[in-house]
């Protein structure tokens, strides 16, 4: 699958260098990042000078502000940042990878309000929903309220700027931030969208979340929390088998150490079955969990 993939990211790669969703739509800051670090760290001639007019395409569309949109058509920066701060920096871009975190570190979503706050403190069993409200991680768009996923995509990004050094205040957000994660896990382990329990019913995870949940704190691998959704995610993954989980099950379990072949297997026999039907960021990160490219994405 791996020779496959390669060939069709590089195929689909629009004229301005970046890619969009799929072939032939309008090139996207989240497709055009994953594509990039995983083409980039490939050997290939080929797949180097695609990933090097990638980095061109996000080092043109970064905004003044450091962000990056959710593509062209789009003013305003928003999540996608942390991703093209993973892959600039990963291509040392260090200019435009920096001015990326710097805006991560500006960007502070808000919190559910005093009244959330107050139940949380003093009768938490009002509370519609369980979470700790006053715990901040990273929102989808700017002005809304934290969410576990861009949170996750933001920690990875500014874990792997702790390389050029880390301030004080990047300490404290993302411990801030990991703590929201491990407060928003379901109660069997896990996590979904955000929300663990709502009107006193336990909400399932997603496999894809969990995995990516699990990446971003692969640093703390033998806390009872990460092993008991390690445990949660294998069992969900008897009755999943989407590109998008398997790929990000592959990638999570070999930055556990553990052996990833069995997930590996399976990425590329989803390929084989449905080609992921050109999802180009289901094709990326399969290429990156297929080349034991967890490295690309941590710091």
């Amino acid at each position: 699958m791996i020779g496959s993939a390669e060939r069709q990211l590089i195929a689909t790669q629009n004229p301005d260098g970046g890619w969009g969703p799929h072939a032939g739509r309008t090139s996207a800051t989240e497709a055009t990042a994953l594509v990039t670090l995983a083409l980039g760290h490939l050997d290939g001639a080929a797949a180097r000078a695609s990933a090097a007019r990638g980095l061109r395409w996000l080092t043109a569309h970064q905004l003044a502000d450091g962000g990056w949109p959710v593509n062209t058509r789009v003013d305003d920066a928003s999540w996608v940042t942390a991703l093209a701060v993973l892959a600039t920096d990963t291509m040392r871009a260090d200019t435009a990878a920096i001015a990326g975190g710097r805006w991560l570190m500006r960007d502070v979503p808000r919190t559910l309000g005093l009244l959330a706050s107050v139940l949380h403190r003093f009768a938490p069993a009002a509370q519609t929903v369980r979470l700790d409200p006053d715990l901040k991680g990273w929102s989808w768009t700017l002005g809304a309220t934290s969410f576990v996923e861009p949170t996750c995509y933001a920690l990875l990004a500014l874990q792997r700027l702790r390389r050029h050094g880390e301030s004080p205040a990047a300490t404290r957000r993302i411990a801030e931030a990991e703590r929201m994660v491990y407060d928003r896990m379901c109660p069997d382990g896990g996590w979904n969208y955000g929300n663990s329990t709502v009107f006193g019913v336990d909400l399932p995870p997603f496999a894809d979340v969990t995995a990516l949940a699990l990446f971003a704190l692969s640093h703390y691998s033998m806390r009872e929390e990460n092993q008991r959704s390690l445990r949660r995610l294998r069992a969900m993954l008897q009755h999943v088998d989407s590109g998008l989980s398997l790929a990000w099950a592959a990638l999570c379990f070999a930055a556990y150490g553990e052996d990833a072949a069995v997930w590996r297997r399976r990425v590329a026999d989803r390929y084989g079955r449905t080609a992921f039907l050109g999802d180009t960021k289901v094709l990326a990160l399969a290429l990156l969990a297929l080349t034991q490219g967890a490295e690309a994405l941590r710091a």
